[in-house]
C-alpha cells in the first residue's frame, strides 16, 4: 500500500455550518463551531490549487498551511538525550 503525502490546512469559515461544503476538496479532520474553522487534508501535489479554490468560497475568511508536520513528535528517551547533547555542546 503507498502512502500519498498530505497538507493540512486550516480554513477560517464565516459560519461554522457551512464546513459541510469542503468535503469535496479534502478529508475533514476537525471542525470548531465555536471558533469557525476546518483542519482539512489535502494531497500535497494539489494543494496550492485548492488552496485557491478554497479561497474564492464566499463563505471562507481565511486558509493558512499547517505548521503541524514541522514540528518534532518524537519524544522518545534517546531522542531527548541526542538533542540534550547537542545543545550542551553549542553552549561551551
Amino acid at each position: 500500500m503507498e502512502f500519498i503525502p498530505r497538507q493540512e490546512l486550516i480554513v477560517w469559515l464565516t459560519n461554522g455550518r457551512l464546513s459541510k461544503k469542503l468535503r469535496r476538496f479534502g478529508t475533514i479532520i476537525y471542525v470548531s463551531f465555536r471558533m469557525n474553522y476546518v483542519i482539512l487534508y489535502v494531497n500535497t501535489a494539489q494543494t496550492e490549487e485548492k488552496i485557491a479554490q478554497i479561497s474564492k468560497l464566499s463563505f471562507v475568511k481565511q486558509v493558512e498551511i499547517s505548521h503541524r508536520q514541522d514540528l518534532r513528535t518524537d519524544y522518545s528517551e534517546s531522542n531527548l538525550l541526542q538533542q540534550g547533547n547537542k545543545k550542551a555542546g553549542a553552549n561551551e
